[in-house]
């Protein structure tokens, strides 16, 4: 009985000195983050967005992926070198988008989810002089061009002054560029954007001539007598006839869905469907806080009120019935 004691000891104890196990390690559960952003209007690019990193570091195997952003159709979702992304709207964007970007290094991932807001529709309250389609304003017709084609580092910008010539600001362009008022043959200017000779055309070569298009416009602001009157493009009547829902109102207020939404809503208020926001619009809550009527609760809370002209398409939608249009 002892000999079969010791043979089984003697077996047990071979088993533990031939067997190595690695210690047991609790698997990585990646911390998902979450972001938001509104683009600041129908097709400008937002900033950067990055994906955040908890559980990896990343070096030069690290891998960056995005999702597809769902629904499709509203803009693009491209990386930069920086390997962040960018969210361009493509003019239409009406829907919340969402979107990811995962950050990996090997089977271990970070996941940034990403909600992109549709731009606030412009708030068209006039403001100012609006711009007359027959006139060509110097500030925005004419500068931007020399701007981009002229008044740059080394070239005709203030700091440069290329040979004395300065076409960033109206008072040197005048002074400095030579512009005779109403008078194209001896405006200095003029003259040098339409000569083919290539040692005296500006802006010299490799850089692109002017565009048709750009020289009758500093052509017409010469003719018109060079002037530097102002306008403001966004001095236009608040437009509130025949408001869409779908259009106008769903991403007028698409950000007020991070609190009233299907699972969280907010004060009893779902305004992520047409619904909820139709229940809103019947029952007064709606204009009520956007408009800070009292006894409503003041909406957006914490932020800014919306514009006069929001509020007042608003409220044109609301009196037609609050159609799903």
């Amino acid at each position: 009985m002892n000999r079969v004691i010791l043979i089984q000891a003697t077996i047990f104890l071979i088993f533990l000195l031939g067997c190595t196990h690695e210690p047991s390690l609790p698997p990585v559960k990646p911390v998902s983050s979450y972001k938001t952003v509104t683009p600041s209007c129908a097709t400008c690019p937002t900033d950067l967005l990055c994906a955040n990193v908890d559980d990896i570091v990343i070096t030069t195997s690290t891998t960056f992926k995005a999702c597809e952003p769902q629904p499709s159709g509203q803009g693009s979702f491209v990386m930069d070198p920086s390997f962040c992304y960018i969210w361009t709207p493509n003019g239409q964007q009406t829907d919340i988008v969402t979107t990811c970007i995962v950050a990996c290094n090997g089977s271990i991932c970070d996941s940034t989810y990403i909600t992109i807001y549709p731009p606030m529709p412009v708030d068209t309250m006039p403001t100012g002089v609006p711009c007359k389609e027959d006139v060509i304003y110097f500030e925005k017709d004419v500068l931007p061009i020399l701007n981009q084609s002229c008044a740059y580092t080394a070239c005709h910008n203030t700091a440069s002054a290329a040979e004395g010539v300065i076409l960033d600001n109206y008072s040197k362009v005048i002074s400095t560029g030579r512009v005779k008022p109403f008078n194209l043959s001896k405006s200095k200017i003029y003259e040098v954007i339409t000569k083919n000779d290539p040692d005296d055309i500006m802006p010299p070569p490799p850089s692109p001539k002017l565009t048709t298009i750009q020289i009758n416009i500093i052509a017409q602001w010469i003719l018109q007598g060079a002037k530097n009157e102002m306008c403001d493009i966004n001095s236009q009547p608040c437009n509130t006839v025949n408001i869409s829902y779908a259009t106008y109102i769903k991403p007028a207020l698409a950000s007020c869905t991070s609190c009233h939404r299907a699972g969280n809503a907010g004060g009893g208020i779902n305004l992520d469907s047409y619904a909820g926001m139709k229940a809103a619009a019947d029952n007064g809550r709606l204009y009520g806080s956007i408009s800070w009527t009292p006894p409503y609760k003041t909406m957006p809370q914490g932020s800014a009120k919306l514009g006069d002209c929001t509020i007042k398409k608003i409220k044109s939608w609301i009196d037609a019935g609050a159609p799903n249009n």
